[in-house]
């Protein structure tokens, strides 16, 4: 980090700066630095993506991915293939074809009408 972006995060609003106080910069990890001196463009147009596959290969031998939060507590998560979200979607939409089964009547049995 350069003084110049320094000097934009403390700018006035008015002539182009993000209007930080050199304390409140002071306080503020890379990664959040990173972000607010980030132009919007860049990080709209972007062609590279990660496949779940290439996620899976940050994991290690138990799935699990660690880091760190902005103020320094470790963050584990665990690559379970699918979502959470998508877990719980799935799960709702087999109990409803479960509910819809039981709850149809079974078709009655046509009598026959002997001798006609």
């Amino acid at each position: 980090m350069t003084p110049y972006q320094i000097r934009l995060l403390c700018d006035n609003p008015w002539d182009g700066g993000l209007g930080y106080t050199p304390k409140q910069v002071a306080e503020l990890t890379l990664d959040q630095v990173c972000m607010l001196l980030a132009d919007k463009k860049s990080l709209m147009n972007r062609t590279d993506t990660l496949q779940p596959m290439q996620a899976a290969s940050l994991a290690d031998k138990d799935g699990v991915i660690k880091g760190r939060a902005a103020d320094g507590t470790p963050i584990t998560g665990r690559i379970a293939g699918k979502s959470k979200a998508r877990q719980m979607i799935e799960k709702l939409e087999a109990e409803r074809q479960e509910k819809s089964k039981a709850e149809q009547p079974k078709p009655k049995r046509r009598r026959r009408r002997g001798g006609q």
